[in-house]
């Protein structure tokens, strides 16, 4: 008999930081636009106990995601991101995306057929970067409640509210979950090693999590740009795009993926010369994408 987890009490979410997550409030007029980086954190919670080093732990970090649009809050949109990496445990998963073979004995959860938990990358990560295991042992089944009572449910809770707030107060509200990705597909990846990819990737669920009208004005803003743009390859969206969309009463979102090259060194994860540009840039789309909110809900 399956049990489900205790839902974690909704609290108000004015600008924060917690060792959990932060919440950049708005600078200017909320707008109902709403930006999350799910995975561009990096610190190691003292609860963490990986068998592989740091750097292994952060390699599929969205390393720097969440300062490209920093600047957000300035246009009145709020910013929300993690602080844990993804890989210790994954917001932009489903709760059901749990690998079992992550835990001893049996997960009294529901599970489904998952692709992302089979090739190591569920909602808590068997593998840490190719073939390598990310730990030595499994975890308890207390320990793996404790991390998605303790990261993913408060990171839920938080991007539920800033939504639910912005759409009770203008019956609308889109909302840019933001990533980046790798250069060519790799092992664990779904369009697998070496594939060629895109400048951005914009996911829409196949069309369903937003309306065309929002797709089509990113894709303009981006090419305007001079960016290669590309839909639903290799992402189409995950749980944060999925779980809060219904874009047929005017709840709009997009899984949106930057090619690292952009703007990173990928052995280093340094910032590389074109990062102050590519910020620019990101930053102008945020604004043009305000400005089109705005009119919307004028």
């Amino acid at each position: 008999m399956t049990q489900d987890l205790p839902v974690a009490p909704l609290v108000p979410m004015p600008a924060s930081v917690t060792d959990v997550l932060t919440v950049t409030a708005p600078r200017a007029p909320l707008i109902p636009l709403v930006l999350d980086s799910p995975h561009s954190g990096t610190d190691l919670p003292a609860d963490f106990q990986p068998a592989v080093d740091p750097d292994m732990v952060r390699i599929s970090a969205d390393t720097h995601v969440d300062d490209i649009f920093s600047a957000a809050p300035d246009h009145g949109a709020p910013l929300l991101a993690a602080l844990f990496p993804r890989s210790f445990l994954d917001p932009n998963r489903s709760l059901s995306d749990m690998d079992e073979r992550m835990v001893a004995g049996p997960w009294p959860h529901p599970t489904r057929d998952s692709n992302t938990a089979r090739r190591g990358m569920g909602l808590i990560w068997r593998k840490a970067w190719g073939e390598t295991p990310m730990y030595d042992a499994p975890l308890t089944v207390a320990e793996a409640e404790a991390r998605i009572r303790r990261y993913w449910l408060p990171y839920h809770d938080a991007l539920r509210q800033l939504l639910d707030g912005a759409f009770a107060q203008y019956r609308r509200v889109w909302h840019i979950n933001c990533h980046s990705m790798t250069d060519a597909g790799h092992a664990m990846s779904s369009d697998g090693p070496g594939t060629s990819r895109a400048d951005i990737c914009i996911g829409d669920m196949l069309g369903t999590s937003a309306g065309p009208e929002f797709t089509a004005l990113l894709r303009e803003i981006l090419e305007g740009e001079g960016f290669r743009v590309a839909m639903n390859r290799p992402f189409k969206g995950a749980e944060l795009t999925e779980a809060y969309a219904n874009p047929a009463i005017g709840r709009h979102s997009v899984q949106f993926e930057i090619n690292r090259r952009l703007y990173m060194d990928e052995e280093t994860r340094d910032r590389s010369a074109d990062y102050p540009a590519f910020k620019a840039a990101m930053t102008r789309m945020v604004g043009c994408v305000a400005d089109y909110v705005k009119a919307e809900v004028s």
